[in-house]
């Protein structure tokens, strides 16, 4: 599985990550699709 999300900022993503709303609800929905940990990556665009 792959999510993609878009963000403004790499500590936009990054806080976004350790966020009440990752942790408590994203994070526990996906966990149960997951057959190893997660692989989490931040990419930044060169603009």
């Amino acid at each position: 599985m792959q999510v993609i999300h878009g963000f403004d900022t790499v500590e936009h993503a990054k806080a976004y990550l350790v966020s009440d709303l990752f942790k408590n609800d994203v994070f526990v929905r996906l966990e149960p699709t997951w057959s190893a940990e997660p692989e989490v990556r931040i990419y930044k665009v060169a603009g």
